[in-house]
């Protein structure tokens, strides 16, 4: 590794993953939100012109027949050359059995790459590994973080001499020399189980502010941060979560994220308007819009009879975003607390439509849990445009401050 200024480069030449990695397999016909429904299911030329020569069954030459569509806007070139085209919000080649009807009749290989690898991702990072990761927005990567009891754990192995890849970034490197000693210490921080979990991602950010404002000796910051953070776990968070004001404050922020999201899956439409239903958004005489913290509270105790003894689950939940968004940003000391409020934002979406699950007339159980987590996921983890402008909002409104992550890691 060469750490003089803008010459930094790394080879990679392993891979990365959590342990639950290799135990995944898609549930099939036992998918309840399957990704084949309610999504724009992109891809690119050499996909789109391999399934085009595809030498099928007539049947399922008709189903190719009407389900490739080309995308001519030419904004993304030849990465979205084409997708499935799905009025109904269904891929024309689901059967009725909820398997691939182009899988099953020519194997795994023949489906675009999109579709070979959801939910699975894998990319060169800075952290020296070619990382491999699972999505939450498939029920079968939540079933496995339900079993963890003990913790998310992470694999490597040599790659294939063809697999290896120099990195060695342009311009200005931030912080990608110590990038993996940093993220390690925030994983480490969140599986920290001796305190809560908001409490923990509180003092991940007061532990990384001292990067955002400008601490430049890096090495010096990693030797001392380990002791910032055990002097930072005496008492609570800085706001108290049982003040109503506060307590609205989180579920007007999460009433306005959940009111932008317009998730194609039915199930999922179906799971927004409920939701929206039960927040307890009301207006009063004067035209002003009114929270009320009851209904959440009411669910919020239920949530805790229900779901009390998993908090692993959730911490597991959370290590897995927190890797697979490849966080904190390194690129410069703005973009790792830009980074920091988006996972703030993206914590206290998914605990509030966690609790939410559990709201009156639901089920409250393992599937309406799962489905209400799928949801989040889809709304924000899988639409980064949409993610991004919910975190500029907080700067452009100063809520970008420890204080406000505060207020969102307390619902």
């Amino acid at each position: 590794m060469d750490n003089s200024k803008n010459r930094w480069s790394i080879t990679v030449d392993r891979d990365l993953r959590p342990a639950y990695y290799d135990k995944f397999h898609c549930l099939a016909a036992g998918c309840r939100l399957s990704c084949c429904v309610g999504w724009n299911i992109p891809f690119n030329k050499k996909d789109y012109l391999a399934m085009k020569r595809q030498h099928a069954s007539p049947e399922l030459t008709e189903r190719l027949g009407r389900a490739l569509r080309r995308v001519r806007d030419g904004r993304y070139g030849e990465s979205i050359y084409a997708e499935f085209d799905m009025p109904d919000g269904v891929c024309p080649l689901l059967r009725e059995d909820c398997l691939c009807a182009l899988q099953a009749e020519k194997g795994p290989e023949a489906l675009p790459q999109v579709c070979r690898t959801f939910p699975r991702r894998e990319a060169y990072q800075p952290s020296s590994y070619l990382e491999r990761s699972l999505s939450p927005a498939c029920e079968g990567v939540l079933a496995l973080l339900w079993e963890l009891t003990e913790g998310v754990d992470f694999l490597s192995d040599p790659l294939p001499k063809e697999k290896w890849r120099v990195l060695s970034p342009d311009g200005e490197t931030g912080f990608c020399p110590y990038f993996a000693e940093i993220r390690e210490l925030c994983i480490d921080l969140l599986q920290d189980r001796r305190f809560p979990l908001p409490k923990r991602v509180w003092i991940m950010g007061m532990v990384l502010r001292e990067l955002a404002e400008g601490e430049a000796d890096v090495p010096a910051w990693l030797a001392r941060s380990r002791a910032l953070a055990e002097g930072l776990a005496s008492g609570g968070l800085p706001e108290e979560p049982e003040q109503d004001r506060l307590l609205a404050m989180f579920l007007s922020h999460n009433i306005q994220t959940l009111s932008v999201t317009n998730e194609g899956n039915r199930a999922l439409k179906e799971l927004r308007e409920q939701l929206l239903e039960h927040c307890g958004v009301s207006m009063n005489e004067n035209g002003r819009v009114f929270v009320s913290v009851h209904p959440y509270r009411a669910a919020r105790e239920r949530f805790e009879r229900n779901f009390g003894d998993r908090e692993y689950f959730f911490e597991n939940l959370m290590v897995t975003l927190l890797y697979m968004l490849n966080f904190p940003d390194p690129a410069s000391p703005e973009e790792l607390w830009k980074s920091y409020v988006n996972f703030c934002n993206l914590y206290g979406f998914y605990r509030f439509v966690a609790v939410m699950s559990c709201r009156e007339g639901s089920a409250g159980d393992r599937e309406e849990l799962f489905r209400s987590l799928v949801f989040a996921s889809r709304a924000l983890l899988h639409n980064s445009a949409r993610r991004v402008g919910l975190r500029d909002e907080l700067f452009q409104h100063g809520s970008a401050t420890l204080a406000h992550m505060a207020v969102l890691l307390n619902g």
